[in-house]
C-alpha cells in the first residue's frame, strides 16, 4: 500500500501541474510565472511516477511515505486554487512551491537513504533468524514481499548478509567443513546479531539495554 500511497501521490502531483498551466490561460496574464512552474511540476512528477515505479523500495521507506503526504497535501491545494485563481491564487502558489520542494528537492535527497535503511531493517530482522520466511520479514517490516525479496537477494549477493534462499525462506548461514589433505576442520561461523531500534531504526548489538544510537530502552 505504501508504494501505491507514492504513485498516487505522483500523479495528483503531474494533475495539479497540469492545472498550473491551464489556471495562467485563464487568467491570461503576461506572467508566465504559473505557466513553467506547471510545466516543471509534470515534468519531475512523471520522474517521480517512473522512478517510484521502478524503486518500490525507495518509495515504501519512510521518508517516500512522507514525501507522499506532502505532494498529496500541495496537490489538494492547488486543486482548491484552481477553482478560483482569481480570488485563490496564493493556494496555487503555496501549493505550487510546496510540490516543487517535494519532487525537486526532497524525493531525490530521500532515494538513497530510504533504500539504505530498507535494506538494514530487512538484513537486520534476516540476520537474527536461523530461516526466515519472506512473508514473515514482511510483517516484520513493513515492506512488500517483492521489495523484501528483492533486497534479500541484493544483500547475499553483495555478501552483506551470510545465508541461501530456499525457495521464498532465507536460512542463515551454517558452520563450514573444510577438507585439507585429508584432514577434515571446522569452521563455526560467528554471526552477530543486531536488534532494530523500534524508535530510530538503528542496529543495535543483541543484549544491551539501550540503543547506541538515540538511547532508547530495547
Amino acid at each position: 500500500m505504501k508504494d501505491k500511497i507514492f504513485l498516487i501521490a505522483s500523479l495528483l502531483a503531474i494533475v495539479a501541474g497540469a492545472l498550473m498551466g491551464l489556471v495562467n490561460i485563464f487568467l491570461q496574464d503576461d506572467s508566465p510565472m504559473f505557466a513553467i512552474m506547471g510545466f516543471v511540476l509534470v515534468f519531475f512528477g512523471i520522474i517521480a511516477l517512473i522512478t517510484g515505479y521502478t524503486t518500490p523500495s525507495v518509495a515504501q521507506s519512510k521518508e517516500g511515505v512522507t514525501v507522499s503526504y506532502l505532494m498529496i497535501i500541495a496537490s489538494i491545494l492547488v486543486l482548491i486554487g484552481s477553482l478560483d485563481p482569481l480570488a485563490l491564487w496564493p493556494l496555487l502558489l503555496i501549493g505550487g512551491g510546496l510540490l516543487l520542494l517535494s519532487v525537486f528537492c526532497l524525493w531525490p535527497c530521500f532515494c538513497c537513504q530510504g533504500k539504505s535503511k530498507n535494506k538494514d531493517k530487512v538484513i537486520g530482522v534476516a540476520s537474527a533468524h536461523d530461516s526466515i520466511t519472506v512473508h514473515e520479514l514482511s510483517e516484520r517490516t513493513g515492506l512488500s514481499t517483492s521489495v523484501v525479496r528483492d533486497l534479500l537477494y541484493d544483500a547475499i549477493g553483495k555478501g552483506e548478509l551470510a545465508g541461501k534462499m530456499d525457495a521464498n525462506t532465507f536460512i542463515r548461514g551454517r558452520p563450514i567443513t573444510t577438507t585439507y589433505a585429508g584432514h577434515t576442520t571446522h569452521e563455526r561461523e560467528i554471526v552477530k546479531v543486531l536488534v532494530i531500534c523500534p524508535y530510530c531504526g538503528a542496529k543495535t548489538e543483541q543484549g544491551l539495554a539501550k540503543c547506541q544510537n538515540c538511547q532508547a530502552d530495547l
